[in-house]
């Protein structure tokens, strides 16, 4: 028996071990152990991709209010909001440049387990509690292969779980805009059983009008240890969340007044509850074979007030289970073999209080093979595949018109082909070479088009137009790490992704649509740099570009997709108590969406720079945080089409929504011994 808490963590954490400090100077720390390439942990240096690492002392380090603000501020990545407020509700994740179609084209995992919605709603962060946050894999590429449905772009998979004992403690946080955070952690370990409770639960007045959240979420975890490295473990949550949608401003970025809610917005608000739950077990059947099987069940449901419509109410509810066995075989000489099996089943429904009713079932089923052939001590060749199968069967009833019925089975595949070689001290030098074959499926409401009916407040309604065909995504990427001196460590990638049957909304037609072809190509450069034992110097920057290859938009540009996005993050700390981090970020020139033919103005650019500066005394430690220092006033997300401009009136427009202006935090943290 394992009866000693600090042995059987120091057994287990070579499997999850990542950035442990940002000044540990060692190999383990520019090499870390990730899961997110191939579902099983494996060296950073053996995946043919770039992945990024946020640990969880940079999270705490940086003084962040949300899961969206740590992807952008350190990930550097694009987060687009059209809430407002410090507490990332309804922020959408776009990695590669697919704007408006962004939050479809990323895959959020938490612990492995898909939190991508099954119509197009947002992931909910809330749900997530920030301090039981043990790291942040960023997979820039296609994951389909290992995931399935809409890793396209890139996956960002979220870890909670720890093999190591976390820090009993309690944190306030409170600053503009009425925001106030509190949150704890409690865990302990009872001979071969460990257990974390983690809570949150968080209030914003919202700089704009009706942008008012509050959310809370409490978590728990236990882990059974049935040997070294066998457990099984269960994960637990239950968040709740409301929040105003103030809706756009009506102009071009800067126009109009930036804080008011837009007239037939007024009142409008969301009320959110849901579940989650995570069983698991990890089990190694003999020296060459490690099986894993988990579970994971969903449950959401939300009301949508929206006084100023026609529909005033809109009641969503939404489930969804997945059942995920995988086996990992070691062929030694010849490599090691992952076989897994997806299977899920999920269904959304929308109901309004004028009694119509849409409604969507969706199973699916996949398996997929990856395999890692070793050329020489250096070479390896890696490829996958994988087949999904969805069944969609779709209901539309309408008091207006009566029932419609839909149901279709489409298929999809996924392959992977790879070069990795490495070299240099303890090969954690790496250059790679890939060819990856991705894709996503429609989402439930997409089988829905938006019209807008007659009447002074031209409510929008849904029209069915059938389930739509998956979309394909083809990448060609080249790249490679380097660490030199043991303190500076480079990455970059280089890509080009055609993608055919994108779906994305046309806004000639209002529907959705699978567009004409569209390509990608962009750079993505890391670099983590540490001159000296108090400092980490983090630079990274994405070039890209998005454009039409055919059809009536042939050579245009895609809305929303800013050529350039670029972070420096700088982290001093000349005690070991005291630690200073600031993050520059800019975000270049992009188009309106709606903007097909490219004749209209840009947005403009914009950056933006936080410091926050944390001081420890014992087993307190406090920190004050600075967002947007210099005040500036800027729009990550805007668009130009036919909107309500003004009561019984209606046109076409240019609108925006505004990001916040300065804020201010200050919080303290007390850990219990």
């Amino acid at each position: 028996m394992f009866t000693k808490p600090t042995k059987l963590a120091l057994a287990c954490a070579g499997l999850i071990t990542t950035i442990a400090s940002t000044q540990a100077q060692n190999s383990s720390e520019f090499n870390p152990v990730v899961i997110s390439a191939s579902r099983f942990a494996e060296a950073q240096s053996d995946v043919p991709a770039l992945v990024d690492i946020i640990s969880k002392q940079q999270i705490k380090d940086g003084g962040f209010t949300s899961i969206p603000d740590v992807l952008q501020q350190i990930g550097n990545i694009n987060v687009r909001n059209l809430n407002g407020g410090q507490l990332g509700v309804g922020a959408t994740i776009d990695m590669r440049g697919f704007g408006a179609s962004a939050k479809d084209n990323t895959l959020i995992l938490l612990n492995g387990q898909r939190l991508n919605p099954i119509d197009s709603g947002s992931v909910r962060w809330e749900s997530i509690p920030m301090d039981s946050i043990e790291r942040i894999e960023i997979l820039n590429g296609g994951g389909s292969v290992q995931y399935g449905d809409k890793a396209v772009g890139g996956v960002i998979n979220i870890i909670t779980r720890s093999d190591l004992q976390q820090s009993k403690n309690i944190a306030v946080k409170v600053g503009s805009f009425g925001t106030a955070i509190t949150s704890g952690n409690y865990s302990n370990q009872v001979r071969d059983t460990k257990f974390n409770l983690d809570f949150s639960a968080s209030n914003g007045d919202g700089w704009r009008d009706n942008s008012q959240a509050t959310q809370g979420v409490a978590k728990v975890g236990i882990t059974h240890y049935l040997s070294q490295l066998d457990k099984v473990y269960f994960d637990g949550s239950f968040s709740t969340q409301s929040y105003g949608t103030p809706g756009g401003v009506l102009g071009q970025v800067g126009q109009g007044n930036p804080k008011a809610v837009k007239f037939n917005n007024v009142g409008d608000k969301n009320v959110v509850n849901g579940t989650n739950a995570i069983f698991g077990l990890t089990k190694a059947i003999s020296s060459q074979d490690r099986f894993e099987i988990d579970f994971s069940y969903k449950d959401s449901g939300a009301t949508q007030y929206t006084p100023n419509l026609t529909d005033k109410t809109t009641i969503y509810d939404k489930w969804a289970f997945d059942l995920s066995p995988r086996i990992k075989r070691s062929w030694g000489n010849y490599g090691d073999s992952v076989l897994g099996f997806d299977y899920s089943e999920s269904m959304g429904s929308f109901v309004t209080n004028t009694g119509n009713v849409q409604k969507a079932n969706v199973t699916n089923r996949s398996y997929y093979l990856t395999h890692r052939l070793p050329l020489s001590h250096s070479l390896d060749l890696l490829g996958g595949y994988r087949r999904q199968t969805q069944d969609a069967v779709a209901y539309d009833y309408k008091s207006s018109t009566g029932q419609s019925n839909a149901a279709k089975e489409q298929s999809a595949n996924a392959t992977d082909l790879a070069l990795n070689y490495k070299y240099g001290s303890s090969n954690l030098n790496k250059f790679y070479a890939r060819l990856n074959n991705s894709y996503r499926f429609a989402n439930i409401d997409e089988y829905w088009a938006m019209g807008y009916g007659p009447g002074p407040n031209y409510s929008p309604y849904r029209v069915f137009s059938g389930i739509l065909a998956p979309q394909k995504n083809k990448t060609i990427e080249f790249g490679g790490e380097w660490l030199f001196s043991n303190r500076q460590k480079f990455g970059l990638t280089l890509y080009r992704m055609d993608s055919a049957n994108e779906i994305r909304y046309d806004h000639a037609s209002g529907e959705n649509i699978n567009a004409a072809d569209i390509r990608r190509y962009g750079v993505v450069a890391t670099a983590q740099l540490s001159p000296s034992s108090a400092w980490l110097i983090t630079p990274k920057i994405n070039l890209q570009k998005a454009k039409y290859q055919a059809g009536s938009f042939d050579g245009k540009d895609i809305g929303l997709v800013p050529v350039v996005t670029s972070s420096l993050g700088v982290s001093y700390k000349p005690t070991s108590n005291l630690t200073y981090t600031s993050y520059l970020n800019y975000v270049g020139k992009q188009r309106y969406e709606g903007d097909e033919e490219n004749t209209l103005n840009k947005m403009p650019s914009f950056v933006t720079f936080d410091l926050t500066a944390v001081y420890k005394y014992g087993a307190w430690e406090s920190s004050v945080n600075i967002k947007n220092v210099f005040d500036k006033r800027y729009a990550n997300y805007g668009g130009y089409g036919f909107v309500q401009t003004a009561p019984g009136s209606n046109g076409y427009s240019y609108y925006y929504y505004p990001s916040d202006p300065r804020a201010i935090f200050l919080s303290t943290r007390y850990t219990f011994k």
